[in-house]
């Protein structure tokens, strides 16, 4: 076999990386506040008689910090808003998400989440090969698809909360937070 290393995990590349189950789970948790969900497929399970037999409790803990998970939802709200997540836009709800695809675009995906709803979506062949002939990620699009009928007659709710986060100059040199002497510098400093 041919040794292709870890980068395909960080993309989710299914031959050796991330169900779109997992990838969800895993948004799903800056969805909520840094609290992990384990997925699952169903709820409860009753007979006709209206008797529970099955109760599919989920595992839960905190995994992030609520700050961690802030300023994630704002760097993803981003990328549907300003960058390669476009055409996730809905416009009428705030949703924040990410596209990826691995080598020679064989996997394409979006994993995004409204204050409703977080759902992933893969597009892909079960024998790896390039996705040809598309100039945009129709892993996106799907999304939005899936997600517009979904959000029909609901009411829009901030996923970010600016009040929640803190702007500051960062030193172009040393990384860090910019003192007088940065400050001073005919170079411009990052916001």
């Amino acid at each position: 076999s041919t040794d292709i290393g870890i980068a395909p995990l960080g993309m989710g590349a299914l031959s050796y990386g991330l169900t779109v189950e997992e990838m969800t789970v895993a948004f799903a948790t800056f969805a909520n506040s840094g609290v992990y969900r384990e997925g699952r497929l169903y709820t409860k399970v009753y007979d006709s008689d209206g008797n529970l037999i099955l109760d599919n409790q989920q595992e839960t803990h905190r995994a992030l910090s609520e700050k961690a998970t802030v300023y994630m939802t704002y760097c993803l709200e981003n990328a549907v808003n300003a960058g390669t997540g476009g055409g996730a836009q809905m416009y009428d709800i705030d949703a924040a998400g990410k596209t990826g695809s691995t080598s020679s675009y064989r996997d394409r995906w979006f994993v995004g989440f409204t204050h409703y709803y977080t759902c992933g979506v893969w597009c892909g062949f079960d024998t790896p090969e390039p996705i040809r002939g598309l100039s945009y990620n129709p892993a996106a699009r799907l999304w939005s698809k899936v997600m517009k009928p979904l959000h029909k007659d609901k009411e829009n709710i901030e996923i970010v909360d600016l009040d929640k986060m803190v702007e500051v100059s960062v030193c172009l040199d040393s990384g860090k937070l910019a003192t007088d002497a940065c400050k001073a510098d005919l170079r411009t400093i990052t916001s």
